[in-house]
């Protein structure tokens, strides 16, 4: 019986192979920590450096005996072209996000479902796209926005900011809409949708992580953008936050890197609270759509 119950008994493992199952979340979670520290770092070292009186620095306090100071925030908050510029930001990245993000709805959809001649080559010449930089187009973009007369205005913002997105936007949501079992759209037909019905209806609604998925990465792209804004945008009440803050460092006079650092931080929390709202719905997109992409 005891040589039966040797040989049935399941193999012990090694010393070695138990030590690194046991090091190895150990070692992966110092990893992320660090590389977390890392890139935390210049964010909190702008905030703290925003919340001092100018020319006081970044002492070894942490917090200042005096307490925090916020005169930064509030010139900030109190001057017009600052808060001007802001909203051009907010006007940009809005309209170009929503483009994109109706674009890739609608093109991804097709790619998903129907079949027609020369699909995986437009596919191709998509995905092509994403490689190319967008530095090699922005000559003919103020080239032709000069010819059609919509230089420095909202509407040739929001027209590059949307196409810029669309190839990877595209291929997002085509994987997002292959996750979506066909039977549901069959199951609407026999209940008298159209196609279009049952896209809106139904394939809409359960791809709103995709959605979000796409309209988040160009919103915070368009919000982020700088070129492309100083080289169409020349007019002072056009700019956007990222131009009139490199526009504002060269009018300071004097050292106050406090106030753009200020500055810095109002810029990061549009993307940031639009991150902490829809951070689930994000990663659910991102994760859905890329497994099937």
């Amino acid at each position: 019986m005891s040589a039966i119950s040797r040989e049935g008994a399941p193999p012990a493992r090694s010393p070695k192979l138990l030590s690194w199952q046991r090091l190895e979340p150990i070692l992966l979670h110092t990893v992320l920590i660090i590389l977390c520290l890392i890139v935390l770092f210049p964010i909190v070292y702008t905030l703290l450096a925003s919340l001092r009186p100018q020319g006081f620095g970044l002492s070894r306090e942490i917090i200042p005996a005096d307490g925090f100071y916020f005169g930064h925030y509030e010139r900030l908050l109190s001057t017009p072209r600052f808060m001007r510029n802001v909203l051009n930001s907010a006007i940009n990245s809005l309209g170009g996000a929503l483009l994109t993000t109706s674009i890739a709805a609608a093109a991804g959809y097709a790619f998903a479902r129907l079949e027609f001649r020369g699909r995986q080559v437009i596919l191709t010449f998509i995905l092509a796209m994403m490689l190319l930089p967008g530095l090699t187009n922005l000559i003919p973009l103020f080239k032709l926005a000069s010819d059609l007369g919509i230089l420095d205005t909202y509407l040739i913002m929001i027209l590059v900011y949307g196409t810029y997105g669309i190839p990877f936007g595209i291929w997002i949501m085509k994987g997002f809409y292959e996750t979506i079992p066909k039977q549901m759209e069959e199951a609407a037909a026999v209940d008298g949708a159209t196609p279009i019905q049952a896209l809106l209806y139904v394939v809409i609604p359960m791809s709103l992580p995709g959605l979000i998925s796409v309209f988040m990465i160009n919103f915070v792209y368009n919000w982020n953008d700088f070129l492309t804004a100083l080289i169409l945008l020349s007019s002072s009440s056009m700019k956007t936050a990222t131009v009139g803050l490199f526009d504002f460092q060269n009018q300071l006079t004097g050292n106050n890197n406090e106030l753009l650092n200020a500055a810095a931080i109002l810029i990061m929390i549009p993307g940031i609270i639009l991150f902490l709202i829809a951070r689930r719905s994000f990663l659910q997109g991102m994760v859905e759509g890329a497994v099937k992409g």
